[in-house]
């Protein structure tokens, strides 16, 4: 999940870890990491790597913009779909217009932090 600077920042804080904790760079992009044992974000909380395993945000309140869009992302069209690899998909409403005007303005904040 992409972050932007400001988030990782907010996440920090909040944590007490620091940002090379739970970050990397994917293409110049800071890049929330996963946990090796369960794949999933390092603030998921779970035990499991199990896709349909139970899990609770550990930073719910000031997760990214990214997770709270979650599951729309961007095609390599700049079009907002519903990830294929979600896989609670079918739950989640058709995105919009708006959806899409979110994660564009999220991805030219991030691409301007690079």
């Amino acid at each position: 999940m992409p972050l932007t600077k400001a988030e990782a920042a907010l996440l920090a804080r909040r944590t007490g870890m620091a940002i090379e904790d739970f970050t990397w760079r994917n293409n110049g992009i800071l890049t929330l990491l996963n946990d090796e044992k369960t794949r999933a974000c390092v603030f998921l909380l779970t035990a499991s790597a199990d896709i349909n395993a139970e899990g609770m945000c550990s930073v719910y309140e000031v997760r990214p913009q990214g997770c709270r869009t979650y599951p729309n992302v961007l095609d390599h069209n700049d079009k907002v779909i519903l990830d294929e690899g979600c896989p609670h998909k079918a739950q989640f409403p058709v995105p919009t217009e708006e959806d899409a005007i979110v994660l564009l303005n999220l991805e030219e904040q991030l691409l301007r932090e690079e």
